[in-house]
């Protein structure tokens, strides 16, 4: 697959959790290797694009992604892979995958398959980037607050808890849990 190939497909991506998905499947297909999207790019799937993240967060193997991605013309630009033509920036985070790999979920998109980082992970993550280094303008909290909130039956709370804990942020885990009630309540009520 070429340069125009991948920029005729990911024009036709109605969202841009969607064009993640897509990319993400092209990425796995052409380097041949397994590649799971982590970080605010994961979350803006989870979301359906209430989160947009600015980069494709993507862990796997390094050289074959690097090969790939400069063979479709991608250009490096401190750590992150870009074509400006697309308005996409990929970022190869790592090597491997430092959550439960049993927890990935899989997705099928018409190119192929890829890995989402699980809810629990993210929604931990956040949770320690809340806490450890926090960043200006950006909530953390609330995006993993919004994330729970849609997933909440589906989290294994006990791992959430664990894996925040790993970095000092065990206790933000009953404060999330806690500005989900009144959600959950309401949504009750509704239904």
């Amino acid at each position: 697959m070429n340069a125009a190939e991948i920029a005729k497909i990911l024009a036709k991506a109605q969202s841009g959790g969607e064009r993640n998905l897509w990319m993400g499947a092209l990425l796995a297909k052409e380097a041949q290797t397994e590649i799971v999207i982590v970080g605010g790019s994961a979350i803006e799937v989870y979301s359906s694009g209430r989160y947009v993240s600015g980069d494709l967060d993507i862990v796997g193997d390094r050289q074959p992604i690097i090969r790939a991605l400069e063979g479709w013309g991608f250009r490096k630009e401190g750590r992150l892979w870009s074509r400006s033509d697309l308005g996409l920036w990929v970022d190869p985070v790592g090597k491997y995958y430092t959550g439960d790999t049993a927890k990935l979920r899989e997705v099928s998109t018409p190119y192929g398959s890829v890995r989402l980082a699980s809810v629990e992970d993210l929604v931990a993550k956040r949770l320690i980037e809340t806490k450890v280094w926090p960043r200006g303008g950006i909530d953390l909290f609330g995006q993993a607050v919004a994330l729970a909130a849609e997933y909440h039956d589906e989290i294994d709370w006990d791992y959430v808890a664990r894996v925040a804990g790993q970095d000092g942020a065990e206790d933000l885990v009953p404060e999330l849990r806690r500005r989900l009630a009144p959600t959950r309540s309401a949504s009750r009520t509704v239904r």
